[in-house]
């Protein structure tokens, strides 16, 4: 992660917040499976619960991953072997793909990271409204082709980069809403 990162979006980004999301996305699809009669209540609850309990190492599972090229791979492996003999275990991701885990995972960490800035958004439009008001009376030159044109209020630029702004957060807020879901493509 970039240095200029906060730790709290450095953390949305972590390898152990991908584990868990990754292992909240495999609990999930087996209760959706139960809901849908496609596996009984033994083998979602087992699942459930080895999701809930697997804990290996976060950096471990990443490097197995960078080799599998996924970390679905070495995942489901560990959770199949964490389940032993039960037979659920052939019943891990069943259905689901690779692309399915991770789609879902950078989803979920999408919809944290719009989280993390929403306060640094609040001050920063707070600030720049303050600002707009404090100067608008403030003549600034004004610009057409790279060229200086008639004044400007100051105030009047800060308003606009605030319009800017705001709209460009309401797109992704729509955005999130419509996009940020379940990713669930099936293999074939």
């Amino acid at each position: 992660m970039r240095p200029w990162a906060t730790p709290a979006m450095r953390d949305v980004f972590s390898d152990e917040h991908v584990l868990r999301h990754a292992l909240a996305f495999e609990a999930a699809l087996a209760r959706a499976q139960l809901a849908e009669e496609l596996i009984d209540a033994s083998a979602a609850q087992a699942i459930g619960t080895a999701c809930d309990t697997l804990a290996p190492d976060p950096a471990e599972l990443a490097e197995q991953a960078a080799f599998a090229g996924t970390l679905a791979i070495p995942l489901v492996t560990s959770l199949r072997q964490h389940l032993g003999d039960h037979p659920a275990a052939r019943l891990v991701h069943l259905g689901a793909t690779s692309q399915d885990l991770a789609d879902t995972v950078l989803m979920c960490q999408v919809k944290a990271a719009h989280a993390v800035l929403l306060p640094d958004l609040e001050r920063l439009c707070a600030a720049l409204a303050g600002l707009a008001r404090e100067h608008a009376a403030c003549p600034a030159i004004g610009r057409t082709l790279l060229q200086d044109a008639t004044a400007v209020g100051f105030g009047l630029r800060l308003a606009q980069a605030l319009a800017g702004i705001d709209f460009a957060w309401a797109q992704l807020d729509a955005a999130i809403a419509t996009h940020a879901r379940l990713q669930l493509g099936g293999a074939a």
